[in-house]
């Protein structure tokens, strides 16, 4: 799937929306897992700033879903999700909600929103903190190195070898990400790329 910034792309192949919690970090590596699957298929991006956190990240998927009746994709750094916060703000967004699926750190809801209804899937990152922990995995498991699941160390990690994400991502076998990135999200990942 590529990933393009805006709302609509009229005659497009659109599966739908992906709203970003956390920064130009996750943008990049969720660009890079996007491709993994097919690159026919579109999902756009329509945030104007990087970092949502949780409330704006679901003020943009209500918009989203209230406007176009598309499913929505978020993503965020599990130092910004709080499940209590999360249940609340879907009440206070959503009309209707329903929860079809929990897999480890990825939900799916169904959702309304004044007369339109979608899927909304939440993916949460990190196992501690954040992304880059994930990413920290992909390097031991396709590199073979064991560095620190930070920031620093694994965007300092990638500058040194000259690697950037996409080729790391883009290396990578299937079962490799499901280990980073848990096989329920790599999974979907997969589904939402047939999506007709």
């Amino acid at each position: 799937m590529r990933l393009i910034r805006g709302q609509a792309l009229r005659g497009a192949d659109v599966v739908g929306f992906l709203v970003i919690g956390d920064g130009s970090m996750g943008e990049r590596i969720l660009k890079a897992l996007l491709r993994k699957f097919n690159d026919e298929k579109i999902v756009l991006m329509p945030q104007a700033r990087p970092a949502l956190g949780l409330d704006g990240s679901l003020d943009q998927a209500a918009y989203l879903i209230g406007r176009f009746g598309m499913d929505v994709l978020i993503v965020i750094d599990k130092e910004h999700f709080d499940d209590e916060r999360f249940e609340r703000l879907l009440g206070e967004r959503f009309s209707e909600r329903e929860e079809k699926e929990r897999a480890g750190s990825l939900r799916h809801l169904w959702v309304r929103r004044g007369q339109r209804s979608a899927s909304l899937f939440v993916a949460v990152m990190g196992h501690e903190r954040r992304i880059e922990e994930n990413l920290a995995i992909l390097i031991r498991e396709l590199l073979g190195e064991e560095i620190e699941g930070t920031k620093g160390a694994v965007w300092g990690f990638l500058k040194r070898l000259g690697l950037h994400v996409s080729e790391l991502v883009r290396r990578a076998s299937e079962e490799q990400l499901k280990v980073a990135f848990s096989t329920a999200f790599i999974e979907f990942l997969k589904r939402w790329s047939r999506k007709p």
